[in-house]
């Protein structure tokens, strides 16, 4: 089993090497700030979910390492009431995205200047009822555990090294001691959906 694994693999990333676009880069290094906003709910029955306090507004930053076609991230997304800074959520994912260049407009190196960016990511993912105070610890997180995501997203560079654009994302978390209460009709776990828009300002470096 696992040297059929290994080998379809292998096979994959073969096929993934074949299908790069000549102009794509093989490795991309990448910081950048994002706003917008974010919703989600829960699905376990009589459990509150991180997503019913923890919504709306908000800004964060996405921190990346991109090598062809497998995406390392981390992002951190902190949302804002009526009262100010809310609750915060902060994603390391592990994923696979596809830059698409369309368009015919190109940089003096040849790059286009427009891509969709469709991507597949999951790993760990964790919360804070509030705004988080450094150094942040155990007792600031409210819910931690599983997420996956599947998002779209589209950016316009400027020039090889500067991009803005937008990144639509829907998602599932499994998500353990999310706002759990003492009471026997209570799971120790809350799983659900959530979705997020995002407007991004991105630097990225790389060849």
């Amino acid at each position: 089993m696992r040297r059929s694994a290994l080998l379809l693999a292998l096979v994959l990333g073969g096929a993934l090497l074949a299908a790069r676009p000549a102009e794509a880069r093989l490795i991309d290094l990448y910081a950048g700030a994002t706003a917008g906003g974010m919703a989600g709910w829960g699905t376990t029955p009589g459990t509150p979910d991180f997503f019913d306090t923890t919504r709306g507004g908000g800004v964060g930053f996405n921190l990346g390492l991109k090598l062809l076609v497998f995406d390392f991230s981390t992002n951190f997304f902190q949302t804002f009431n009526g009262s100010g800074a809310a609750g915060t959520l902060i994603q390391f994912l592990l994923g696979t995205e596809v830059d698409i260049p369309f368009g015919k407009d190109k940089l003096a190196d040849g790059q286009r200047q427009n891509v969709f960016e469709p991507e597949i990511a999951g790993g760990f993912g964790f919360g804070t009822p509030g705004p988080v105070s450094p150094p942040l610890n155990d007792s600031q997180v409210s819910a931690k555990g599983l997420v996956a995501n599947i998002s779209l997203g589209y950016e316009y560079y400027f020039d090889p090294f500067i991009a803005i654009g937008a990144k639509g994302t829907f998602g599932y978390h499994y998500f353990f001691d999310g706002d759990v209460v003492n009471s026997s009709n209570v799971q120790d776990h809350s799983s659900g959906y959530q979705v997020s828009l995002l407007g991004t300002f991105t630097f990225h470096l790389g060849y």
